[in-house]
C-alpha cells in the first residue's frame, strides 16, 4: 500500500511535530513522540492512541511495526518521509529512521487505587524530584521488570514524555502505570488505605535495607539525585531504610539505588 510522502521539513505536519520535541509544545497539544520501531511497536502493542508514524521513504515500515499496525484498535494515519523531516524529528546523533506521535493518556488515580486495595502486598514507588531523564526512565523500566504495581511522579519531576525519558524506558512506560501528583498528600491517602510509607534515607533511625519490614501494602520513596527526599516526604515516613555504602562513594545513582529496594522488597515478599 502507497503512502503519502512528505520531503520538506517545512511542511505543516513536521512542523507542528516538532513542537513535541519540547515540553509547552507536548503540554499544549497533548501528545509526544517515540523514535526507533522498537518503541512504536511498543506503543502499538499496548493499546496506545498512535495517531502518525512518520518511517525512511528508502525503507519500509518495520514488519514487526506493520504487524501490530494490524492489531491496532485505532486507524494511525503511516506516511513515508525524507532523512531530512526524520533528522528534524529526531533527539538522538543517528536518527532511527520511524517516529511515532502518540496521544497522552490520563489514569483515573482514584479508580485504579481502589481497585489496587484488594491487593494485600501491593507495591508503589513514589520518586520525589527526579530531574535527570535518564534516571527516570531506567527506574520506570526497573520497576515495571520487578513487578511494581505503579508509580507516583512528584512535582519537580522531569517530564515523562521527554524524549530522553521515552527511550530509556524502553516500552515500559506503556504498560506500568505512573501517575503525576501531589507526593505528601499521596502518602496520607495511601496511609488511609492501609498502606506503609518507606522512605530512603540516611537519618540516624535508618535501618538496612535488607533489614527493613517489607510486609503488607507499601510505598517505597526515592529522593532526587542531589538533595535526597524532601522535608515533606521524610514526615511521611513510617519507616526510614538506607543502603549501606561499603567504598568512598557518599552516595547511590538514584536508579540504581530504586532497583536494589524494588527488587529486596520482592524477594523478601517471596521468601
Amino acid at each position: 500500500m502507497a503512502h503519502e510522502i512528505i520531503t520538506s521539513v517545512q511542511n505543516p505536519l513536521v512542523k507542528r511535530l516538532h513542537q513535541l520535541l519540547d515540553k509547552k509544545g507536548r503540554e499544549e497539544q497533548g501528545r509526544y513522540l517515540v523514535e526507533g520501531a522498537h518503541l512504536v511497536e511498543e506503543a502499538l502493542k499496548s493499546g496506545a492512541e498512535v495517531t502518525t508514524i512518520l518511517y525512511d521513504q528508502e525503507r519500509s515500515l518495520d514488519p514487526a511495526c506493520q504487524r501490530a499496525l494490524a492489531n491496532h484498535s485505532q486507524a494511525a494515519q503511516v506516511i513515508a518521509a525524507s532523512a531530512a523531516v526524520l533528522a528534524k524529528l529526531s533527539e538522538t546523533k543517528s536518527p532511527q529512521g520511524i517516529v511515532a506521535e502518540v496521544k497522552k493518556t490520563a489514569s483515573d488515580w482514584d479508580e485504579w487505587v481502589d481497585k489496587l486495595a484488594e491487593k494485600e502486598n501491593a507495591l508503589l514507588l513514589f520518586l520525589d524530584e527526579i530531574q535527570d531523564p535518564g534516571n527516570l526512565g531506567t527506574i520506570l523500566r526497573t520497576a515495571e521488570a520487578a513487578g511494581v504495581d505503579g508509580v507516583v511522579l512528584g512535582k519537580g519531576s522531569v517530564d515523562i514524555y521527554n524524549g530522553k525519558v521515552v527511550r530509556a524506558t524502553m516500552g515500559a512506560m506503556f504498560r506500568l502505570p505512573v501517575f503525576a501528583r501531589e507526593l505528601a498528600a499521596t502518602a496520607g491517602e495511601w496511609k488511609q488505605q492501609g498502606g506503609r510509607v518507606l522512605v530512603s534515607s540516611l537519618s540516624q533511625d535508618s535501618v538496612s535495607y535488607d533489614q527493613a519490614d517489607y510486609s503488607g501494602k507499601i510505598a517505597l520513596v526515592i529522593g532526587n539525585e542531589g538533595r535526597g527526599v524532601s522535608k515533606g516526604m521524610l514526615s511521611c515516613a513510617d519507616q526510614f531504610v538506607h543502603i549501606p555504602l561499603y567504598g568512598k562513594a557518599e552516595s547511590l545513582n538514584a536508579a540504581v539505588a530504586a532497583g536494589i529496594f524494588v527488587y529486596e522488597a520482592q524477594r523478601n515478599r517471596r521468601r
